[in-house]
């Protein structure tokens, strides 16, 4: 009896421990298929993050190299004039000028410089604005950051080859004794070539943002150029090619990326890898250790395998009692699951036990955590306006949201709330565009953003149409909102401090409005008191008085 008894118990475990197996292996595999494919997600958005802050320095001087080329070329009324002495001196001169102020204006810019077509001036005429010590100088063009610049054999000189700008490599500036990138723009008046407008970037600056980016624990980032070859890395020589250096290079498919992505060995240590272009046409390229990446993954693996091995054994003893223990948390820990992978990562995992079930709890609650700082951190991009670079209207509809979500809770408890609502009104946009340019009208834009925000320095701006601002003040400025805002009209009646034709002051409208808890229902109510405060500063102002040239 106790034979078949024994006999019936293991062939029971067995097939118990079997079904485990066969099961946790598919399960082990798949929850490892997910994981991965979800890490090389992450990594892809992690990679695509870290590009914004190089294009943003890039893409800023294109902006400005655009906009000098178009003065170079609008200002000049006939390409006559270059060999016109009198008219060439005057025309040069406001070039220098405003050449000063863009400068100034375009941060990651080391240097600007313009050079004329030597066919068509008298003699070679060019000049150059540079950063030294954190001073902008002028300084004289000795060899120009071109390589090989001859109007007469150079890569932009044949007519419908080049019209846009180009990005250089990398490469060592003489005169400067720093390693410089050049953006260079060719300016064609009546089909021809008459000048040259470009600027450089220190390529340290570069090096520098690269040299911040960190990726999980120990992954690091490093510049190709478009052949693979290293423009700039900690520990590879510059113009290695990369594909060269490690020949076990093995492309992973995955249908949901948008970048390449790789697996290589390094010093027999597993490497995953990808790379985004940048505006400079240079590449970005992300490596990780492969281990780091999957760490979560392994950690999931190894709890799903001790649970499948714990779980099996304790059925097989008291498959009634602990399939009730072991099924409710199972099923939680499925619900947490199905959250995670439909965004939602405010999960309570309030299931706590000193089992395996609990310390994988813990990791799908640790795991939710990092998506959910990773996801934060790259949807807060979404939030920011690309021109000013305050808050966006998307950012303002949440604020708002917010903003009554806590008058409706202290309205039930009666708790002192206190804020304000500011809207600004930039004046004279319209007449600028129509006589300047929308490139004027921009800069308006930007300096009245500036202006602002210089004063209101507690408080977040938000910016909620072409010309339109909101700020919402708490705290320190709301304590002080009247004596800002005579700061602000004071700074207003100062004249700008560059010099351009569109504009000598900036004129701003605005109104304000504090909420009172008991006329005030919601903020909507709030910001259209200060909408209409506005407008009566805006009636009051209208004519700009000599604020428009």
């Amino acid at each position: 009896m106790k034979t078949i008894k024994y006999q019936v118990f293991f062939i029971v475990l067995a097939g118990i421990f079997t079904a485990s197996v066969v099961i946790g292996g598919f399960g082990v595999f798949w929850s490892s298929t997910a994981v991965k494919r979800s890490s090389a997600k992450i990594l892809d958005l992690m990679a695509q993050a870290q590009t914004v802050g190089l294009d943003s320095m890039f893409f800023e001087v294109e902006q400005s190299s655009t906009v000098l080329a178009h003065y170079v070329r609008t200002e000049l009324e006939n390409i006559g004039d270059l060999a016109n002495e009198a008219k060439f001196s005057g025309y040069f001169s406001h070039l220098v000028d405003l050449s000063h102020y863009i400068s100034r204006c375009t941060a990651p810019a080391m240097a600007l410089y313009v050079k004329f077509s030597p066919k068509l001036t008298n003699e070679t005429k060019s000049f150059l604005w540079r950063k030294k010590d954190g001073i902008l100088i002028q300084d004289s063009l000795k060899n120009f950051p071109i390589p090989d610049l001859d109007f007469d054999n150079s890569w932009y000189y044949h007519d419908g080859l080049f019209r846009n700008g180009v990005w250089t490599a990398p490469y060592y500036n003489e005169d400067f004794n720093e390693y410089v990138i050049s953006y260079g723009i060719p300016v064609f008046k009546d089909e021809k070539l008459i000048a040259l407008v470009g600027m450089d970037i220190d390529f340290d600056d570069i090096a520098s943002v690269v040299n911040s980016i960190t990726i999980y624990n120990s992954g690091y980032a490093f510049l190709t150029d478009e052949s693979f070859k290293v423009v700039y890395h900690r520990s590879v020589p510059a113009g290695t090619k990369l594909f060269e250096y490690s020949r076990d290079f093995k492309l992973i498919e995955n249908s949901e990326l948008n970048s390449s992505f790789y697996e290589y060995k390094n010093n027999g240590k597993k490497y995953r890898m990808l790379y985004k272009e940048l505006e400079s046409d240079l590449l970005l390229v992300v490596s990780v250790p492969a281990e780091e990446i999957d760490h979560e993954r392994t950690k999931l693996i190894y709890s799903l395998i001790i649970s499948v091995i714990v779980i099996s054994l304790l059925v097989s003893l008291w498959s009634v009692w602990m399939s009730d223990k072991f099924t409710r948390p199972l099923k939680k820990l499925s619900f947490y699951a199905k959250n995670i992978i439909a965004g939602v990562y405010d999960v309570e995992f309030d299931f706590k036990s000193n089992d395996e079930v609990g310390e994988l709890t813990g990791n799908f609650a640790f795991m939710a955590k990092s998506l959910k700082r990773q996801f934060e951190y790259i949807n807060n991009l979404a939030y920011l306006d690309a021109m000013t670079g305050v808050k966006n209207k998307r950012a303002y509809i949440d604020a708002r949201d917010e903003m009554n979500e806590k008058i409706r809770r202290n309205k039930v408890s009666n708790l002192a709330l206190e804020f304000g609502v500011i809207v600004f009104d930039v004046n004279n946009l319209k007449n600028i565009n129509d006589s300047f340019g929308h490139k004027a009208g921009d800069l308006l834009i930007k300096c009245a953003c500036n202006l602002i925000s210089k004063t209101f320095i507690y408080s977040t701006i938000y910016r909620i149409g072409g010309d339109e601002f909101v700020a919402i003040i708490t705290g320190k400025d709301f304590e002080n909102k009247e004596e800002l805002l005579a700061d602000l009209r004071l700074e207003m009646a100062m004249p700008v401090a560059e010099k351009n034709e569109a504009f000598e002051r900036i004129s701003i409208a605005s109104g304000l409005a504090v909420y009172d808890p008991k006329s005030d229902e919601d903020f909507q109510s709030v910001f259209e008191r200060a909408d209409g405060e506005m407008y009566k500063s805006k009636i009051a102002m209208k004519g700009g008085r000599g604020l428009v040239r």
